[in-house]
């Protein structure tokens, strides 16, 4: 008896939790505006040539929204790109190869070969964070383009 009891008591439990999930149905009419993972500020070039630098929301079918000018019909929308990142940030990286020497040494290294070091490592850093374009294109408006060639 203790096992029928206890079957009839999961299976009510099961049937009194999903009422809740039965009540919560989906609105038809809502847009479908999928968010994106994408973190930080984007470059959104519109149609005309302008171009807006927000934060970006959700991208759908037939919008764009972003967080300070709201929602952008697709249409308008040339294409979505990441900014770059700067210059900056390689120095500081290969600059840092210098400065993991000067710990490892613990202060007894020759500070003139160190110095040269690191601002060989330095420049090379900011020559591939150059380099590197790292602005990934998030959206791009479909185009059609006809080339001749002879």
């Amino acid at each position: 008896m203790p096992t029928l009891l206890r079957a009839v008591t999961i299976v009510a439990s099961f049937i009194l939790s999903s009422a809740g999930a039965y009540a919560q149905a989906l609105d038809t009419n809502a847009s479908q505006c999928f968010p994106l993972n994408t973190k930080g500020e984007v470059i959104v070039t519109k149609t005309d040539g302008s171009s807006v630098r927000d934060t970006l929301l959700c991208m759908g079918q037939s919008e764009v929204r972003l967080v300070s000018s709201g929602a952008m019909p697709l249409e308008s929308v040339l294409r979505i790109d990441k900014p770059r990142d700067g210059v900056l940030d390689g120095v500081l990286k290969g600059a840092s190869v210098g400065l993991a020497v000067l710990v490892l040494c613990g202060g007894e290294c020759a500070w003139e070969p160190l110095l040269r070091m690191t601002a060989t490592y330095a420049i090379i850093g900011g020559s591939i964070d150059a380099l590197q374009g790292n602005n990934p294109t998030i959206y791009r408006r479909p185009s059609l383009a006809l080339k001749v060639r002879f």
